[in-house]
């Protein structure tokens, strides 16, 4: 493939990423189809998601990847800041900052987190989301300190915990997008505030006491 080619198709593949993410996360996931995905990104051949990226799952994955990697910089950053004794606080940090000052130092409206909380909506598209997690060596080592700085705490409640957390970033994620979008994108500095109240709520919610019988 020759240089210029291979351009145009590197252009062609942002473009449909761009617009399937932006439709992903306003209709969600099944109700879009590839039809209306190339159409969104200026393609009249219906045929183009398939050709670029195969099943829905690459798209998914395409998708997923393209947002892990800028992420995994700012958690490497991070957890190299801290080094390897740190305090729970520390630890949460990592964990919510990534994706916040990925969404919000942005110059353009994002659609991330809210095609993140569509994904979680679609039972197939879960699995790619945590097959991709699996991947990120730091947000492995940000999870082991994470568990390695708590108190001892049952492991029915550390479950419980787990869920709320994650459902407390994906909703929040989305909605500080959402918010951000709808004011033009033009603030690219209140996720730093935001991102510490988002961290202040989590290490109460992990160190809140537990209830015995």
């Amino acid at each position: 493939m020759s240089a210029d080619r291979s351009s145009r198709a590197d252009e062609t593949r942002a473009r449909l990423l761009s617009a399937a993410e932006r439709l992903f996360a306003e209709r969600g996931l099944s109700a879009v189809s590839n039809r209306q995905i190339s159409e969104a990104a200026g393609q009249g051949n219906n045929f183009a998601v398939g050709y670029h990226f195969g099943t829905r799952a690459d798209l998914v994955l395409a998708l997923l990847k393209a947002h892990q990697e800028p992420i995994d910089v700012i958690r490497k950053r991070m957890v190299a800041d801290i080094g390897y004794v740190a305090e729970l606080r520390d630890w949460l940090r990592c964990l919510v900052q990534p994706q916040l000052e990925h969404i919000g130092t942005s110059p353009d409206p994002t659609y991330y987190g809210q095609f993140w909380r569509q994904l979680l909506n679609d039972p197939i598209s879960v699995a790619l989301v945590h097959q991709e997690a699996f991947t990120s060596e730091p947000l492995a080592t940000i999870l082991d300190g994470m568990y390695r700085s708590l108190p001892a705490l049952p492991a029915s409640t550390v479950h419980v915990r787990n869920l709320m957390s994650q459902n407390t970033l994906i909703a929040t994620f989305a909605d500080f997008e959402r918010n951000r979008n709808e004011l033009g994108a033009l603030d690219t500095t209140s996720w730093s505030e935001f991102s510490d109240s988002m961290v202040d709520s989590l290490v109460g919610l992990w160190l809140a006491p537990v209830t015995t019988r």
